[in-house]
């Protein structure tokens, strides 16, 4: 999961001209969460967000940062990475024309309201994607037949990556929806019981879903999945048990 934040973060921070050397976050739900990201602004790509009203400003701060006019992001809070541990302040080392300076001036302000703002969404799409699953093994299907039982579990997976189609932009649709939350992946467990008692288990990981996890015991890929994972759960409770027709059957009826 820190690996698809990692990345999703990255991703969002260099289509808005904000640095990606070193990005910082936690989100722990303690005091200081958050996250924060420093280093040199590509000025002429904020300024073509921040500045798309007013194109003279604009051209005047393309002006300024050919001179070699910058603005520079830097940590002010070495314990924390929240939002307001960052500070974004210019070169003011180079020639500049009164009006390049004002725009430079400009510029910086809005930079520094931006950066605030960017922080706060993508700790909150940081939150919504670790919320999409389950931190701790949560049950979603739990059935009985006779003397044998059957639960599904799922669980958020410790290094979970995204697979790569090989197609880059569906691959990028595809981290954004994991980075909003919209989508997860998790690990899924199958466990045969008899009498309480554990006798056929499987997991599996790397099952991706769309919407909320709770819901995943009512579509029809998540139950497909499962039964893939009965083969192998049914296979240790015949070991165990010794009693191929009655449990295969038994699986079979849990899983319809």
């Amino acid at each position: 999961m820190s690996e698809i934040l990692q990345t999703y973060f990255t991703f969002v921070l260099a289509s808005l001209g904000y640095p990606v050397d070193e990005i910082r976050w936690s989100l722990s739900y303690c005091q200081g969460d958050g996250m924060r990201f420093t280093g040199r602004v590509d000025a002429k790509v904020v300024a073509r967000r921040l500045l798309a009203d007013k194109p003279v400003f604009m051209g005047l701060v393309f002006s300024a940062v050919g001179k070699g006019e910058r603005i520079n992001i830097t940590a002010s809070d070495h314990r924390y990475v929240h939002e307001h541990t960052m500070t974004a302040d210019r070169s003011y080392d180079t020639d500049l024309t009164l009006a390049e300076d004002k725009a430079m001036s400009l510029l910086l302000s809005l930079v520094e309201e931006d950066i605030v703002s960017v922080s706060q969404r993508l700790r909150d799409d940081g939150y919504s994607c670790l919320e999409a699953a389950p931190t701790d093994a949560s049950v979603v299907l739990d059935r009985t037949f006779g003397d044998f039982g059957l639960k599904v579990t799922v669980q958020q997976e410790d290094a979970q990556r995204l697979a790569e189609s090989g197609e880059p932009l569906y691959d990028l649709v595809d981290m954004i929806e994991f980075g909003k939350g919209r989508q997860g992946a998790v690990m899924v467990s199958v466990q045969i019981e008899r009498d309480g008692e554990e006798v056929g288990p499987a997991q599996l990981g790397g099952f991706s879903f769309a919407g909320d996890w709770r819901a995943l015991a009512s579509q029809r890929d998540f139950r497909s999945f499962v039964r893939e994972l009965l083969g192998d759960a049914c296979a240790e409770a015949r070991e165990i048990l010794g009693m191929e027709k009655q449990a295969h059957q038994a699986a079979l009826t849990l899983a319809a």
